[in-house]
């Protein structure tokens, strides 16, 4: 049995998500981050950063959303959601995968941990809230939302007609997005996030 490790609202519904569309059946195991259950010395091994998410499968282990959106794409490839391996097309996947996790993600922490976090156990006690990081943070989210915005443009999906795991990575960043009232100046993308919001997988993992 496939066991899921993760706490929402976080990166783990990302990978949440791909489980879903794939149809993969696993158990869920929540850690809780208030509560500190990331720190206990089962869940390190299964993450060594004592983070979510992480899958543990009969055969392996793992972690990093973006990096078991991959792995599990490549398991089921008759679900269709990855262009063929070495395809020209699948360079482009592998681009906006990347993307999610390397451009889009930092400044969304970056501007959550500055702006919009409570004081609670979850930020190391030497972070302290600077609003010229949330700033910067939030300009850098906006040139690269702007990059998105610009490829997107009439294209239903990140690949064109057809929806892909790239669509799940990025798709997360944005709901990611959304929730800190980012958006506002992007209709092109709060439309493509309506779209993917109409996906049954989408609503079983971002309830309402």
């Amino acid at each position: 049995m496939n066991i899921f490790y993760e706490w929402p609202p976080t990166r783990s519904d990302r990978a949440k998500w791909a489980l879903e569309e794939l149809e993969i059946e696993y158990r869920s195991e929540e850690i809780n981050l208030y509560k500190g259950d990331q720190r206990a010395p089962s869940h390190l091994e299964i993450h060594p950063l004592g983070a979510v998410p992480a899958l543990r499968t009969d055969y392996y282990q793992m972690f990093e959303s973006t990096a078991i959106v991959l792995q599990l794409i490549d398991e089921n490839p008759k679900k269709n959601l990855a262009p063929e391996p070495g395809s020209y097309t699948r360079a482009e996947y592998y681009q906006w995968c990347v993307f999610a996790a390397a451009e889009l993600d930092p400044p969304l922490l970056d501007y959550f941990n500055h702006k919009l976090r409570p004081a609670d156990n979850l930020r190391p006690p030497q972070l302290r809230q600077d609003p010229s990081v949330a700033q910067l943070a939030r300009q850098q989210f906006e040139v690269r939302a702007k990059v998105l915005s610009d490829h997107l443009g009439k294209r239903e999906f990140l690949l064109g007609d057809t929806f892909t795991g790239a669509d799940i990575c990025v798709g997360h960043s944005l709901r990611m997005a959304q929730m800190l009232e980012l958006l506002g100046d992007f209709p092109v993308l709060k439309e493509y996030l309506e779209r993917l919001s109409r996906r049954e997988a989408y609503r079983r993992v971002y309830k309402p």
